[in-house]
This record gives structure tokens, C-alpha cells and sequence, in this order.
């Protein structure tokens, strides 16, 4: 179920109306890989008003999120607002999916596209779409071909990354640890995400991250309530663990009997065996049990910094 966000949002409806326009054109054009060099006028002016979008909601999201104002000069959606948020959230390595019905791309990175990728660097080094706005916007005739679905596509999908980091929408899941409850779409027709999947924690509660995590624009983790009461559940019965192990006399006997300063080994269990110290740890757990059945998980926006 997702929680209600209740922020003056004005970028999101835009973005709904410019997926509607997209979505009818492509009960027109057939989007498959051989489609994506043609081009309008039309085209064109869907590309321009992805791109003018983008340049706002970057805007805000930059001096949102801790950018400064420059001392002179303008500021720069592209290499100053773009390349700052790139550097806090990786979004250039996010990845967003073509997955409306009336898509039909075949070849991997047309399926799988990273429209941030290179979107705040400028001249030939820049982002298709980010280079073809500029041509159509200044040159809109000798342009004109630049102005087509491929990179209409790109500038549409680099805006729906940037309006759910600005929405920073929290989806609750209650007890679906896998996170099977979360429609990837996140209110889009046209595109879906990769969601994070929680794979589990370390010995310290610091969440695991799997090689899709930077792609992923959401993850699943605890809730910040739960997961708080559950790692201090774990950290009081390991601390009734590390007690019982160093108060029984069988440890204090072998601590007493041999070399232990530069030990490396698990001194309790050599010490005890594994019957005693397994008897041990389920003391320590009866005295402080884990609170694992009272974890509840959470789908956030995928802010790297976990």
C-alpha cells in the first residue's frame, strides 16, 4: 500500500499529460527498434517540453538537496544541477524499461535504457536527447530529423527518474520482505524500474547490496522503526552472549591455561564445544529474544546512501 505524500507537486501531471501525448502516439507509430529514427514536428515538440521540464525539475531538485546558488552566472541545469545530483544518487546508472504493450524493442539496450548517462555533459559527449533538444530547439528545420522517437524516448525516461526522486515516494509492504507488492511502474503507463530486492544485512545491520543495487531507482529494506528494534534486539543478545561466554568458568579455565593474546580463532567455541556453546546462545536468546517477527518493510527511492 503507498503512503500518502502530501507535497505541492506541479512536475507530475506534466509528466502524466506527456506520457498521455506519447502513449497516443503510439497507437500510430509502431515503437519497435526499426521506428526510432522517425521524426516529426510533433516529435519534436514532445521532445521540447520533456527538456524544458527536465531543466526545472533539476533546478529544484538541486538547491532541494543542498546545491548552492552560484556566486555569478547563471546556474546550469545540465552541468551544475545534473552533474550534482549525479554525483549524490548515481543517476546516471539508473535504468529505466520501455514496457508499454505498444513497445516492442528487441535489442538489450533498447529494452533497458540509462537516459541520464552523459545528460550533463554538454557538446558531443552529451546525451542523445539532451543534444538533439538543443538542435531542434535552435535550429528547428536543418534539426528536424533529431526530433525522433528514439530520443523523444530518452528525454521522457530521464524525466520520469527525476520526478520520482522529486516525489521520494515511500511504498509500505508490510511483511513482503521480497518486495513482490510493489508495482514497478510507480504510476507510469509507459516505463517501469528496477526495485532493489532486500537481500539481507551484515553482522552490523548494514543492508547488502547486490551488483543491481546502483541501477535500481527503488530498494526494500525495514521500515526505520522496525529495523531500529530489531538491530537493538540483536545487539542486546549479542552483548548477553559475549557475557556468558567470559563469566563461564570452562572460558575463564582456558583463557587461564593458554596464550589467548593474539587468539584468532572462536575462543568460546574452542573452549566449550559445540553442544555447551550452542546451550549458551539459545540462554542468550531466551533472556533477550531476537524481535525478527515484528520487521516490517518499506520500497524508498534509492538514494545510495544505505
Amino acid at each position: 500500500m503507498q503512503k500518502e505524500v502530501f507535497v505541492s507537486n506541479l512536475y507530475w501531471p506534466i509528466y502524466k499529460n506527456l506520457e498521455k501525448e506519447v502513449a497516443e502516439l503510439s497507437n500510430w507509430v509502431h515503437f519497435d527498434d526499426k521506428q526510432l529514427s522517425v521524426y516529426s514536428v510533433k516529435i519534436s515538440e514532445l521532445l521540447i517540453r520533456c527538456s524544458v521540464e527536465i531543466e526545472s525539475i533539476s533546478k529544484d531538485l538541486y538547491l532541494e538537496n543542498g546545491g548552492a546558488l552560484p556566486e555569478e552566472g547563471d546556474l546550469y541545469f545540465d552541468t551544475d544541477c545534473l552533474k550534482f545530483l549525479d554525483e549524490k544518487w548515481k543517476l546516471s546508472k539508473k535504468v529505466v524499461i520501455p514496457s508499454s504493450p505498444n513497445f516492442h524493442f528487441e535489442t538489450e539496450n533498447k529494452k533497458s535504457l540509462t537516459p541520464l548517462h552523459k545528460s550533463f555533459k554538454r557538446g558531443t559527449s552529451g546525451a542523445d536527447w539532451k543534444k538533439a533538444y538543443q538542435a531542434v530547439k535552435h535550429e528547428r528545420v536543418k534539426s528536424l530529423a533529431k526530433g525522433n522517437l528514439g530520443n523523444l524516448l530518452g528525454a521522457l525516461g530521464a524525466l520520469f527518474i527525476l520526478n520520482l526522486y522529486y516525489k521520494k515516494e515511500v511504498f509500505s509492504l508490510g511483511k513482503d520482505s521480497s518486495g513482490n507488492s510493489i508495482s514497478a511502474n510507480c504510476g507510469s503507463d509507459l516505463f517501469s524500474v528496477l526495485v532493489h530486492k532486500q537481500t539481507g544485512h551484515d553482522g552490523n545491520g548494514k543492508y547488502i547490496k547486490s551488483d543491481e543495487f546502483d541501477k535500481s531507482i527503488y530498494y526494500v529494506n525495514w521500515t526505520h522503526e522496525t529495523g531500529t528494534e530489531f538491530q537493538k534486539s540483536m545487539n542486546d543478545m549479542n552483548q548477553r552472549v559475549n557475557e556468558l561466554f567470559f563469566i563461564h568458568p570452562k572460558v575463564l579455565k582456558y583463557i587461564s591455561e593458554n596464550n589467548v593474546a593474539n587468539y584468532k580463532g572462536n575462543l568460546a567455541w574452542d573452549a566449550l564445544g559445540q553442544q555447551e556453546y550452542v546451550r549458551v546462545l539459545q540462554q542468550a536468546q531466551r533472556e533477550f529474544p531476537i524481535k525478527s517477527e515484528q520487521l516490517e518493510y518499506e520500497a524508498r527511492v534509492n538514494l545510495s546512501d544505505v
